[in-house]
């Protein structure tokens, strides 16, 4: 394990890649193989012993890592009691981090070996055969391919979960990380209030879309439709959805043939991404990219905007911003309608994942952890609390607006995110790839056209010096 360390601790210096939060994950597994295993049935605290390997005469802590999130921090703080009355050998201790600083925090306790369970998103963009010169290896993969992850698969509580949906943040068909739930990444919230003034109905098509945003600006009492992007991102997130919802279950190859050349930006496959970029930019919310994200759901309770783009999450700070209003959700649109009668289909991404680090200190601890949160009573006022969409079957969700969903999660893809590749070196438009602040409606240089041709432009750059060095 010290050699697996130090190697991991060449190849983490040498890379200024961290894991993304939105992006890239890793997981952790449990303790050292003599103290916990990493196959078989669920943890057997008898046996637990302290880091020398002496019997525990005294209740051990399990040390969990998470980033802020009050929702999550304030459950799994408010649970320590009932976990310790079930496993009185165990004290639950919940140690939490600003969210831009959870990667570089995770890889530190991990080096350090201090950790018992750390907290995250999930695995995407692995490095591959096919693609193993033009990008590099994010952390969560370095971690798992050193050793340093314990491999889930067998322990006895996966089974309380949809194993087809956990497998979707798996690797290389074994699953490191335990994922709590999944979110909505992909649609805007609306106000039915307005929509029901206006006689607006949800879209169906990118077309309908289109209508709706002229006919709200054309009334004239309303923004049309806004986002907390102050941090970028918030709106960034909608040129994701623009893709997933047109190619679904082809984003993936999509992806990888930008990522090779064989697709380019200019290409009118994914020039019709940046069409509607440029589109819904112009019924966007005059100042948008000086709202914060922290301050736009409560905007939108106010009533006075007809959409809101952001991820399902927000739910709760609607929630709270405006007691009684009333709002839903839809999945951004395609530009051609489903051909399967379902109505468009929301885009997901995995969010919380639990791992065990194999160097942890309190290995066994860390997987009684996960069998406890495990168990179909605590995981359903948990998923409740945080607001997630569960990946264990018949769980009964308490919240009317997440049961309003599942219309459009009855075939849910993964968001393009986590499937998008830049290749390494790629200049600054083609790694803002999709990103709306380069379009001239927000303030940026670009049309549509100019900004695809100057991504392609960056993109062929990266391929032909990559090429040249072998």
């Amino acid at each position: 394990m010290r050699k697996s360390v130090k190697k991991l601790i060449s190849i983490l210096c040498a890379s200024a890649t961290l894991l993304a939060l939105g992006g890239c994950s890793g997981t952790t597994g449990g303790g050292s193989s003599s103290s916990s295993g990493t196959t078989g049935g669920s943890p057997t605290p008898s046996n637990v012993t302290d880091s020398s390997g002496a019997p525990s005469g005294k209740a051990q802590d399990v040390n969990v890592l998470t980033w802020s999130n009050e929702a999550t921090v304030v459950f799994l703080k408010g649970i320590a009691e009932d976990f310790h009355n079930a496993h009185p050998e165990y004290n639950l201790v919940v140690t939490e981090v600003p969210s831009a600083e959870i990667d570089s925090v995770i890889q530190t306790r991990i080096i350090a070996g201090d950790i018992d369970v750390v907290s995250f998103q999930t695995f995407s963009r692995p490095q591959e055969e096919w693609n193993a010169s033009s990008v590099d290896k994010p952390a969560w993969q370095d971690y798992i391919d050193q050793g340093l992850l314990t491999d889930l698969t067998d322990q006895a509580f996966i089974k309380n979960y949809n194993l087809d949906t956990l497998m979707g943040n798996a690797y290389k068909g074994r699953i490191y990380s335990l994922n709590i739930g999944t979110v909505g990444y992909g649609g805007m919230f609306y106000n039915k209030k307005i929509f029901e003034e206006l006689n607006l109905k949800v879209p169906n098509t990118w077309a309908e879309l289109m209508d709706i945003c002229e006919t709200v600006k054309n009334d004239g009492r309303y923004a049309v439709v806004s986002a907390g992007a102050g941090d970028q991102w918030p709106l960034n997130i909608f040129a994701n959805a623009i893709i997933t919802a047109n190619y679904g279950e082809k984003t993936r190859e999509f992806g990888q043939k930008l990522l090779t050349g064989e697709l380019r930006h200019t290409d009118p496959e994914v020039m019709l991404v940046y069409n509607c970029m440029e589109q819904i930019s112009g019924y966007l919310e005059e100042g948008v990219s000086g709202i914060s994200y922290s301050d736009a759901p409560g905007r939108f309770a106010l009533g006075n905007m007809a959409m809101y783009i952001d991820g399902t999450w927000s739910w709760a700070d609607i929630d709270k911003a405006g007691p009684g209003f009333e709002y839903g959700y839809f999945a951004c649109p395609p530009v051609e309608a489903r051909s399967d009668g379902l109505v468009p289909q929301d885009a997901i991404k995995y969010d919380l994942s639990f791992s065990v680090p194999t160097n942890a200190p309190n290995g066994a601890g860390g997987l009684a952890f996960l069998d406890y949160v495990s168990q179909k009573d605590v995981y359903s006022k948990f998923i409740n609390a945080i607001g997630f969409t569960p990946t264990q079957n018949d769980i009964q969700l308490e919240n009317a607006f997440l049961n309003s969903m599942s219309d459009i999660l009855q075939k849910p893809n993964l968001n393009s995110e986590m499937l998008i590749y830049g290749p390494k070196g790629v200049g600054e438009y083609g790694a803002g790839q999709f990103t709306f602040f380069y379009l001239k409606t927000l303030g940026g240089e670009f049309d549509a056209k100019s900004f695809a041709e100057a991504a392609e432009e960056d993109f062929d750059t990266a391929r032909k010096a990559l090429e040249s060095m072998g």
